[in-house]
């Protein structure tokens, strides 16, 4: 896994204390979900299988991807830098895009920021499993391969909705525009 953003320690410990928890937003949250990966293309047919083969898994891979991580070490993990400390991840992605039916900011009432990552209905029971058995681990939430948030998992949450938090409203809205595609 390609980490290209560090999250500052204060920001770490800001994930951890606030990430899984449910905060009533200041204002009903907003859709940014970004419009679906193109599966095909409608450009002239490619002769090498290889070429269109490798342009249609970079076409289909998922944009927002939640990876588990804890703090000890495995041969079977990936060590990710987060700020000046190291979490180890699963490499594969326990959650998807297409587990997920909403993404949205929210600003609580301190002006704390987040983004609402909200299930459907295949990814509810998945959320629902892995915060039930990972309770202390981690969520590390990336965007187009970049790491721009860490969630320790404090509860197990039963209603597809997990918050993770965003160090200002400037962060979530990169966030976001990086779901859309507009760098």
């Amino acid at each position: 896994m390609k980490v290209l953003l560090k999250i500052s320690a204060a920001a770490l410990l800001a994930a951890g204390l606030a990430g899984c928890q449910h905060t009533a937003p200041s204002r009903s949250p907003e859709p940014v979900d970004p419009p679906p990966p193109v599966l095909g293309s409608q450009s002239a047919p490619t002769t090498n299988a290889a070429a269109a083969g490798a342009t249609a898994q970079q076409q289909s891979a998922p944009v927002i991807t939640l990876h588990l991580a804890q703090e000890n070490a495995e041969d079977s993990l990936i060590a990710i830098d987060v700020g000046g400390a190291s979490l180890y991840a699963l490499p594969q992605p326990v959650l998807i895009q297409t587990d997920m039916g909403r993404v949205s900011p929210v600003t609580a009432p301190d002006q704390r920021t987040f983004i609402m990552l909200e299930m459907n209905e295949q990814g509810i029971p998945k959320l629902h499993s892995i915060t039930e058995q990972a309770q202390g681990h981690y969520l590390l939430l990336s965007v187009q391969g970049q790491l721009v948030s860490v969630a320790q998992i404090g509860e197990t949450i039963r209603d597809g909705r997990l918050l993770v938090s965003t160090q200002n409203q400037q962060h979530t809205q990169a966030i976001i525009n990086m779901m859309k595609g507009s760098n």
